[in-house]
């Protein structure tokens, strides 16, 4: 069942920048990652209503702040990187995550690295890094540094969103960290006179619809749920996979360039996954 989570989730997770990048100049970035997380939470706390814990008082203000580490900073990141790369390059940046998550775990003291995990780390980010330094045209510097900050940020919330979700379990310490986040950006966007109904046909408001729930809602508790079996560093391995799968997804409704360069980044990507 552990394994069968990782499944949804990489199958989701490695979708969200092909499905969100015919809409990227229709719809605003920060309305649409607000979108995913005000319907995402909504979805996942009709859901933790029928749980018999409750987030304690003095955990709430943590797990707001954590929430919008990843609605409010990494997501927001990871839209612009969509908005201004490929949405092929934007998923291999964000599969940098297992590095940093390896590095933050270490900080954190969440998990300890053996040399051999270390080396797979390296390999695989040095096979991210052949993929996203492929010469394909739709892509820009500025595309690639909110990918590589998206990655950073995502990777700090996994390894701090860890004991909440240990201790609340992952339904509802993600049903109100990704709920909280949709509300403060709502407010944010508010703030700042953005806060708008873009015009919406059936095929916009799919998608909305498809990473609010989907990408937002299932996909989230489905990756905490195999971070509480395998830990957050061998979870974030899935990431290593998101590469191939968004490009084959990018090529096949896209029509994106794949490159002999992109090609060679994801054989190396996949064999870092057999030394982890």
């Amino acid at each position: 069942m552990h394994y069968f989570y990782l499944i949804v989730t990489l199958l989701f997770f490695s979708s969200i920048e092909v499905v969100t990048k015919p809409v990227s100049g229709k719809i605003d970035p920060f309305f649409l990652t607000f979108s995913r997380f005000i319907v995402g939470g909504t979805f996942l706390i009709l859901f933790s209503l029928f749980s018999k814990k409750k987030v304690e008082s003095h955990d709430l203000p943590k797990l707001v702040l954590v929430g919008c580490l990843n609605g409010v900073v990494s997501m927001s990141l990871l839209q612009l990187s969509v908005k201004y790369s490929n949405a092929s390059t934007a998923a291999t940046l964000v599969a940098m995550n297992p590095l940093f998550v390896s590095v933050f775990a270490q900080i954190f003291g969440k998990d300890k690295l053996s040399r051999k995990k270390w080396f797979a780390i390296a390999l695989g980010a040095i096979g991210v890094l052949v993929l996203s330094s492929a010469n394909v045209a739709g892509d820009s510097s500025l595309g690639i540094v909110c990918g590589i900050l998206a990655s950073m940020s995502f990777a700090l919330y996994t390894v701090l969103m860890k004991d909440f979700s240990n201790k609340y379990g992952p339904l509802l310490a993600t049903s109100v960290s990704t709920f909280a986040a949709g509300v403060v950006y709502g407010i944010l966007l508010a703030i700042f006179g953005k806060l708008s109904l873009p015009h919406l046909g059936w095929y916009e408001g799919l998608i909305l619809l498809y990473v609010g729930v989907g990408v937002t809602g299932i996909a989230y508790v489905t990756f905490f749920k195999a971070i509480q079996h395998f830990g957050p560093v061998k979870t974030s391995v899935i990431f290593y996979l998101k590469p191939a799968v968004a490009s084959f997804l990018a090529l096949l409704l896209l029509s994106e360039a794949v490159n002999a360069q992109k090609m060679i980044g994801t054989i190396i990507v996949v064999v870092s996954l057999f030394l982890k």
